[in-house]
C-alpha cells in the first residue's frame, strides 16, 4: 500500500499541504486545525517540519507558501494513490457482476457486448461495442444475466428534456393554452410528465394522458441519465424548481411557452 494511506502523519503532511495550496498563502493554522480535526499545536509542529524541508515559505503573518519542492512531493504521492486504486478499480471490477437483459440467447462464460436500448442495459452476443463482459450463467433472450470483467465505457447519449410550461390558474390555466402546439410538440414522445393540475388539465385537453405526475422531476433526469428524451408540461410556478434540477444534473433541455 502508498505511504500515505499507510502512515497518518504522512498523511497529515500530505492535507497540510493541500489546505496552503488552495486557501494560502493567507492561511490562520487554527483554521487548517479545524479542517483536519486536529490540534493547532499539532498544525504547528507539522509546519515546522515542512520549513525545515523545505516544502513551504514562510512568509510572516499567519502566511505559506507551498515551494517547488512541495508541489513536486504532492503530485508525486497523487500518482501514487492514483495508481493504486485505479488497481484496485481493475480488480473490483473484475470481482462485481453486474445485471443485464439477454438481447439473444448467451451461454455461461461467452463474452458480450453490452448496449443501452431505451434505457436499459442489454448484453448482445455481438461483440463489436464499446463496452464487453463476461457472462455469468446461461440466459433465454429477456432473460437476466450478470455480466463481470466489464471493460470499456457503454455507448449511449443523454436524453433531453422539453419542458412546456402552461399559465398558472390566475393566468386561466390550460384555457389559454396553443392545443395545436401542445400537440405538435408531443407528437412521438414516449415520455410525458405533469407537474401542477393545470398542466394536467392542459394535457387532457389535448387528448393525451400523462405517464408521470409524482416526482416528475426526479423521472426525467434518471431516465435522461439512462439515454432517453421526455417532455414536462410544467405551470410557470414550478418550472424554475424544475429548471433548476435540470442544470443540477447538466440534463440538456428546452423550455417552450404554451
Amino acid at each position: 500500500m502508498v505511504e500515505i494511506l499507510r502512515n497518518k502523519s504522512f498523511a497529515t503532511r500530505f492535507q497540510i499541504l493541500i489546505e496552503i495550496a488552495t486557501h494560502g498563502p493567507t492561511i490562520q493554522q487554527r483554521a487548517i486545525a479545524q479542517e483536519l480535526s486536529i490540534t493547532p499545536q499539532a498544525v504547528s509542529d507539522y509546519i515546522s517540519q515542512l520549513e525545515g524541508e523545505s516544502m513551504i515559505t514562510y512568509l510572516g503573518r499567519s502566511r505559506y507558501q507551498i515551494t517547488r519542492e512541495g508541489v513536486n512531493w504532492v503530485l508525486k504521492n497523487v500518482r501514487e494513490v492514483k495508481a493504486y486504486f485505479d488497481g484496485i478499480d481493475s480488480v473490483i471490477n473484475g470481482i462485481v457482476i453486474s445485471p443485464a437483459i439477454a438481447e439473444k440467447d448467451i451461454k455461461k462464460g461467452e463474452q458480450v457486448g453490452l448496449k443501452m436500448i431505451n434505457g436499459l442495459l442489454f448484453a448482445t452476443v455481438d461483440c463489436q461495442t464499446k463496452s464487453t463482459g463476461i457472462a455469468e450463467a446461461d440466459a433465454k433472450a429477456g432473460e437476466d444475466v450478470g455480466v463481470r470483467n466489464i471493460q470499456g465505457l457503454i455507448e449511449f447519449s443523454y436524453g433531453i428534456v422539453s419542458v412546456l410550461v402552461v399559465p398558472g390558474i390566475a393566468k386561466g390555466g390550460s384555457r389559454h393554452i396553443d392545443l395545436a402546439l401542445i400537440k405538435t410538440k408531443l407528437k412521438g414522445v414516449g415520455h410525458v410528465g405533469a407537474i401542477g393540475l393545470e398542466s394536467v388539465a392542459a394535457l387532457h385537453r389535448a387528448g393525451i394522458e400523462p405517464n408521470y405526475l409524482y416526482d416528475v422531476s426526479g423521472v426525467v433526469i434518471d431516465a435522461a441519465l439512462h439515454g432517453l428524451s421526455s417532455a414536462v408540461v410544467c405551470t410557470e410556478e414550478d418550472v424554475y424548481a424544475l429548471v433548476s434540477n435540470l442544470k443540477d444534473r447538466n440534463i440538456e433541455y428546452s423550455l417552450t411557452s404554451l
